[in-house]
Parts: structure tokens; C-alpha cells; sequence
């Protein structure tokens, strides 16, 4: 033991007070000293150790923290540049796609001037005595295949769009409308093959029971604008052409039923509405006067007649105007 003894502390104020006295047993010192022996033992040992740790870490494992400390230094470089990069890709979708949308519109409107092309020429053609296809206007429904398949403008834009293909499927539908223009044009060199005769004849002799322009219906009420005339004849009774024309149309057309179509040129055609049996077909050239049809009740009918009507540049005009009497 360092303390052999005890020891006895008086503590005195300064003012003359009574003192006070503390007693330091030499247990009480011995084992105070010795406490702070073993903290100081264990505060040293756990020094060295961390100073030992530091030094070791510093020596071992620095180069890969320098290391991580430059690579995240390029990670943080290589982010940026790939925002970069994806900001100009956005930018170059989207100019892609602008371009690709003009493309297909630009192509979509070659199409449907070929498309019209095709239309006008085959109109020329069945004039020129040529066979050919149903003609319709194009603000009327009409459906079927076509000889070529064109399907501008129903691209799908997320999807890429090969250079030249649309291109490659217009060409030889040019070429070959091309083609059709010059053999109806030699056609027409040698022929005088057009049509231009007025329907001025009766195409039958009957009642007109229904007039040309706004009617009522007797029991239902119900009023429509009336294209034609409806004269009443019975079934069966030829039908006549009122003019020299081609034949346009000759088959079923919804509520015309069987119906035949004339042109005569100029900008007159004649239609003939409700027919029970066609005796003509598309393209034929009919003189006047010859029998076209038969009177029925096809379509939308009350009973057997004619519907009769005459337009003018694809217009119903009444026709009466053109006719002298239609009954005897």
C-alpha cells in the first residue's frame, strides 16, 4: 500500500466561521488510487489500439478509398453526359417523328390524287366503250377490294417506317394508270367515242304518282325531299332509254333496289329505280330508245313502278323539264 495512513482534512472559512473537518480513511485513499490507476491502463490501451486501427486503415484500405472517391467523381460526370445524351435522343424523336408524320401526309395525298385519277380515267374509259368497274361518287358509300391495296396514312408512328416502301407500292399503280391514259387517249384519237344526248324522251307512259322535290306520306306523315318521279306501270313493262348514254351502274342499290345508271354525257345521267330484272350491263352503249329493264317493286316500294331521275353534273333536276308528256 502507497497510504499507511489516514488523514484528516479541515476546512476553514474565512470569516471566522466554525471549521469543518473530512477524514480520508488509508482504504478510502488506497482504493481511489488505485481505481484511477486501472482507468488510466485502460484510457492508454484504448488509445493505442485506435491510433493502431487508424494507421492500419490508413496504410491498407486508402488506395480504395481514393479509388471509390474518382470513381464517383466519373459516375457523377457520366450521369451528366448521359442527361445530355438523352435530352438531344428526345429532341431527335421527336424531329423524326414530325418528319415521319409529313412523309406518310405527303404520301397519303399522292395516294388519293391516284386514287382519283383512277376514278376519273375508268368514268372516261366505260364512255370511251371500254368494260369496267361500278363507278360511284366518292361522297357515296362503296366498299370491295381494289386492284392495288394503299393504306397511306394508317401507319402506326411508333412504329419505323421503311424508306422507299410506300414509294415502291405507288409506282407501278402510276405506271399503270399512266399505261390506261395512253391507250384510252389512242382510243379516242380514232374515235369519236364521248356521248352527249339530253334525256328528252320518256323512258315509259304511266302515272306519276309522286313528283320531283319535297313529299308527304299519306298515313305515316313522314316527309323526304323526293329525287325523282315515280310513274305507276305494271310490273314488267319495259323500260326505255331516254337518250343515248353508257351504262354506269346496273345492279342493287339499297333502297333503289335494282337500279340502272346512264350517262349521256355532258354532265346528264339518268337513273332507273326499283327495276324487277336488268337487261344491260355495266359499260354497254344503249341508244335511245332501248330497252333497259322491267318495271318492279325492288327496294324500298309500295308497289310496282318506276323511279325516275335525271341529274345534271351529279345534281337531281325535276324531270319533267325535260320531258313532254310522261303519260299518253
Amino acid at each position: 500500500m502507497i497510504f499507511k495512513k489516514s488523514y484528516s482534512f479541515i476546512i476553514l472559512p474565512h470569516h471566522g466561521d466554525r471549521g469543518r473537518t473530512a477524514y480520508l480513511s488509508r482504504y478510502l485513499l488506497n482504493s481511489l488510487l488505485l481505481a484511477l490507476g486501472v482507468a488510466f491502463l485502460v484510457s492508454s490501451f484504448l488509445v493505442i489500439r485506435h491510433y493502431r486501427y487508424h494507421f492500419r486503415l490508413v496504410n491498407d484500405y486508402e488506395p480504395t478509398f481514393e479509388e471509390n472517391r474518382r470513381l464517383n467523381l466519373e459516375r457523377r460526370s457520366y450521369s451528366r453526359t448521359l442527361d445530355s445524351l438523352q435530352a438531344a435522343i428526345a429532341g431527335l424523336e421527336k424531329q423524326i417523328k414530325s418528319e415521319r408524320q409529313n412523309y406518310v401526309a405527303s404520301m397519303g395525298s399522292l395516294a388519293g390524287q391516284l386514287e382519283h385519277l383512277r376514278a376519273q380515267l375508268n368514268k372516261v374509259k366505260i364512255q370511251a366503250g371500254f368494260k369496267g368497274e361500278n363507278i360511284v361518287d366518292e361522297s357515296e358509300p362503296a366498299g370491295g377490294p381494289e386492284e392495288y391495296d394503299l393504306y397511306i396514312g394508317k401507319h402506326d408512328l411508333s412504329q419505323p417506317v421503311a424508306v422507299g416502301s410506300i414509294e415502291a407500292r405507288l409506282r407501278p399503280a402510276i405506271s399503270r394508270q399512266l399505261a390506261e391514259i395512253e391507250k384510252v387517249d389512242k382510243y379516242l384519237a380514232t374515235k369519236k367515242s364521248l356521248v352527249a344526248d339530253m334525256p328528252d324522251m320518256a323512258p315509259l307512259f304511266g302515272k306519276m304518282t309522286s313528283g320531283f322535290g319535297h313529299r308527304r306520306w299519306r298515313r305515316s306523315g313522314h316527309s323526304e325531299n323526293h329525287q325523282g318521279v315515280d310513274i305507276a306501270v305494271p310490273r314488267g313493262t319495259p323500260v326505255y332509254a331516254p337518250a343515248e348514254g353508257v351504262v354506269t351502274y346496273a345492279g342493287w342499290k339499297g333502297d333503289y333496289g335494282k337500279m340502272v345508271e346512264l350517262d349521256h354525257g355532258t354532265g346528264y345521267t339518268t337513273r332507273y329505280g326499283h327495276l324487277s330484272q336488268i337487261d344491260v350491263e355495266i359499260g354497254d352503249r344503249v341508244i335511245k330508245g332501248q330497252i333497259i329493264g322491267e318495271v318492279g317493286s325492288t327496294g324500298r316500294s309500295t308497289g310496282p313502278h318506276l323511279h325516275y331521275e335525271v341529274r345534271f353534273n351529279g345534281t337531281p333536276v325535276d324531270p319533267v323539264d325535260y320531258l313532254d308528256k310522261l303519260s299518253e
